[in-house]
């Protein structure tokens, strides 16, 4: 998402604030712990590699990664686990910082470089 305007944030009153963060929110439309099985990833270390990779890569390239991740909390039966909302971007970012001995993320590797080239 392209930041439409910059705010400091001693001008912003609260529903602007509210309404900022609401369409941010609209963003994220992707849950992260839905790429875990689709990516095969052999455990929960290897996709948090991959999740903190494509963080990296908004913060090198200084887009606001609150915009393309949120932490959440969710629940499964009696167990409360972190998971991450997530922007397309973000949802393609993690896809291709993926382990690359996988299968799938290999896949997706492959065909983002012939739409390339």
């Amino acid at each position: 998402m392209n930041t439409l305007i910059r705010i400091e944030h001693s001008q912003i009153n609260e529903p602007l604030v509210d309404f900022i963060n609401a369409i941010v929110d609209a963003q994220l439309i992707h849950y992260a712990s839905d790429l875990y099985p689709e990516l095969e990833m052999p455990d929960e270390d290897s996709f948090n590699q991959s999740l903190n990779r494509a963080q990296q890569v908004c913060s090198t390239l200084n887009l606001p990664v609150n915009e393309h991740f949120k932490r959440i909390y969710r629940t499964s039966k009696n167990h409360v686990y972190c998971d991450y909302k997530l922007s397309h971007t973000a949802y393609i970012l993690v896809s291709i910082n993926g382990d690359v001995r996988r299968k799938k993320v290999a896949q997706i590797q492959m065909e983002l470089v012939k739409k390339l080239v």
